[in-house]
């Protein structure tokens, strides 16, 4: 691409001919030179688009983390107020306006859910401080 014009076909000999391969030349070197910036470009956009996937992530987990800290507090509310335990004797009562099905969804709601948040933020937390 960027050999003389003359190297490009031993037949051009015309001084048009030589101005159309000199112009030929420029224009591919331009066009190389844009496709450049392009993919430049393109990765700094997949960066701060990852950067940006991450952050909305760790906003979801943090949220996730506060309901299920949340739904805790629900579950040991009711232990602590008539000092019973449920059948399986962990204290997580709710408040009795909340029927036994209710309670037992909660219950292997948080068991279940919560602790894949709560290992997610716990491996995050230990990302952020291998880095500092």
């Amino acid at each position: 691409m960027d050999a003389p014009y003359d190297l490009a076909s031993p037949r051009l000999s015309s001084t048009t001919s030589e101005g159309t391969a000199r112009r030929l030349r420029r224009a591919r070197q331009r066009l190389g030179a844009q496709r450049h910036d392009l993919v430049v470009a393109m990765r700094i956009i997949n960066g701060v688009e990852s950067e940006l996937v991450q952050s909305e992530w760790e906003n979801w987990l943090a949220d996730e983390n506060i309901r299920c800290e949340h739904a805790a507090m629900v579950l040991r509310q009711q232990g602590d107020k008539d000092g019973s335990k449920d059948a399986a004797g962990s204290g997580d009562r709710l408040p009795p306006q909340y029927d036994q099905e209710r309670r037992e969804e909660l219950r292997n709601w948080h068991r279940e859910y919560c602790g894949s948040c709560l290992a997610d933020q716990r491996a995050l937390l230990s990302q952020r401080n291998s880095l500092i």
